[in-house]
């Protein structure tokens, strides 16, 4: 495949000092130039929180100006975009118009869920660049989104990448049973005040006989390195999200929890059996049949080893960010995609 220059226009976190270093715009950056393409990059909201102008509100002119000229220097094939959200629909089309020679992509990765938080909200920020994109990836099924084109939107999962996920908790001993980290927010870091939610009423039921180590529940969320040091301790965890589940929608967490080898948990309504069998994933229908599974691995441990050494190895095949990376890229270059992989396929 010809190398391509990506312009990719993401939050890269700077200001929050290493917290967030294994978000996902780092992880497909990562990718892109593991394959081979040259990436300059814009982090848009560090740009923005360090111009404060009560003239330019948002600093949205300050930002418009900045991508411009790294394009005019740049000359970029591709302009992907993530979360982009301090521009306004004037702004894009005035850069798309100007330059429609370059492809335009975004990824998007919070929930487009109508049972599921924020939804206007996020449907809202995910057409803003919909608009004029040439090509949109969302971490949810297409098949259950009945506002976005089949032609142009595609289904990716959250992506593992080998420099950052890079534990295997199935090879060694460990000392607490089930992990499970939830938050309000990366970039908010804290819980919210009196904030009602929905993942807590799961936690508050599930069985007694484990250990647990739990973050955002009753306590603060944990980042940074602090993350993974708390996800080592454990041997198995529970991956859950806000809102109903939804075909394919999971936070970016799983790819933490399968990348790093725990046997990870998630509710059936998922369907990410569609992408992993029974010996390499747990999947669970109600409270009932997730307790009764956690005593069962509990109780089985070389089976638990075993399951989630598979499920470590298997998510490393088809989630790993030189293949999703590569995706975006063919999909956005409208090139051939040769691949058995499963949810390249869906």
């Amino acid at each position: 495949m010809k190398n391509f220059k990506i312009l990719h226009i993401t939050d890269l976190h700077f200001r929050h000092n290493g917290r967030l270093y294994y978000s996902t715009g780092k992880k497909l950056n990562n990718g892109l130039i593991l394959n081979g393409h040259n990436v300059l990059n814009i982090s848009d909201r560090d740009i923005t929180s360090q111009r404060k102008n009560i003239f330019d509100i948002g600093s949205k002119k300050f930002l418009t100006e900045k991508i411009v000229q790294n394009i005019e220097n740049f000359k970029p094939d591709i302009i992907l975009l993530g979360h982009v959200d301090r521009l306004d629909y004037e702004s894009f089309i005035s850069i798309k118009e100007k330059y429609n020679s370059i492809r335009f992509a975004q990824w998007f990765l919070d929930p487009l869920n109508t049972k599921g938080p924020d939804f206007e909200k996020n449907k809202s920020r995910f057409f803003l660049k919909y608009q004029f994109c040439d090509t949109n990836f969302v971490t949810t099924s297409v098949d259950v989104l009945n506002f976005a084109n089949k032609e142009k939107t595609f289904f990716i999962p959250n992506p593992i990448d080998p420099s950052i996920d890079v534990y295997k908790n199935y090879s060694k001993k460990t000392n607490i049973d089930m992990f499970i980290a939830i938050s309000h927010g990366q970039h908010r870091g804290i819980l919210k005040r009196d904030f009602i939610d929905d993942r807590v009423k799961v936690i508050d039921m599930l069985t007694n006989k484990i250990s647990y180590n739990i973050f955002g529940y009753k306590n603060n969320p944990v980042w940074g390195q602090d993350f993974f040091n708390e996800l080592c301790k454990c041997s198995m965890a529970l991956n859950i999200s806000r809102g109903q589940p939804i075909k394919y929608y999971s936070s970016d967490r799983i790819s933490s929890l399968l990348g790093n080898g725990l046997l990870t948990f998630i509710h059936h309504n998922y369907f990410y059996q569609d992408f992993f069998n029974k010996n390499e994933i747990v999947t669970y229908k109600n409270l009932k049949d997730l307790n009764r599974k956690i005593l069962f691995f509990k109780k089985n441990q070389k089976l638990l080893i075993k399951t989630a050494k598979a499920g470590h190895k298997k998510a490393h095949k088809i989630f790993n960010n030189k293949l999703i990376s590569d995706f975006i890229i063919k999909k956005t270059m409208e090139l051939k995609i040769d691949s058995k992989i499963s949810w390249i396929n869906v």
